[in-house]
């Protein structure tokens, strides 16, 4: 009465007519790595711990030596801005004393040589000098 079904067909491709057989002959266990990986698990736990623990220190110090060569960079920038802007004026106050130079040297101005020192005078002369009834000559002269 009912006819038997058909067999479906697989998606699979389909085997190969040769089977590369390779069986395990023997499985051995360890019994001292076992009872290790067994009661191991805090000690690996530990290890874990203390390896980020050196990991997060070493990040922390190479944060720092970055830091550290940032400031010296910023303060090196700062230093390098400052003596720019100090050799500008420099160079603005040497343009306006040449400046004023010119100007001087344009209008026939002389070139100051600071206080002249006075040249002492030659005392040599004689003077006269009356009295009532007295007349009397002073000769004054230079000592050297």
């Amino acid at each position: 009465m009912f006819a038997q079904p058909r067999v479906k067909k697989s998606t699979l491709p389909p085997p190969k007519k040769r089977k590369a057989v390779s069986a395990v002959e023997e499985v051995n266990f360890d019994f001292d790595q076992r009872e290790d990986y067994l009661t191991g698990f805090h000690k690996r736990k530990q290890q874990r711990i203390k390896l980020a623990q050196e990991q997060a220190a070493k990040k922390e110090r190479e944060e720092k030596i970055e830091i550290r060569k940032q400031v010296r960079d910023d303060r090196k920038r700062e230093v390098e801005d400052h003596v720019n802007t100090v050799n500008k004026l420099l160079r603005e106050a040497q343009a306006a004393d040449s400046g004023d130079d010119q100007e001087i040297h344009g209008e026939d101005f002389e070139e100051w040589d600071g206080i002249e020192e006075k040249q002492p005078e030659v005392i040599d002369f004689e003077d006269e000098y009356i009295d009532e009834d007295r007349f009397t000559t002073v000769k004054v002269e230079a000592i050297a």
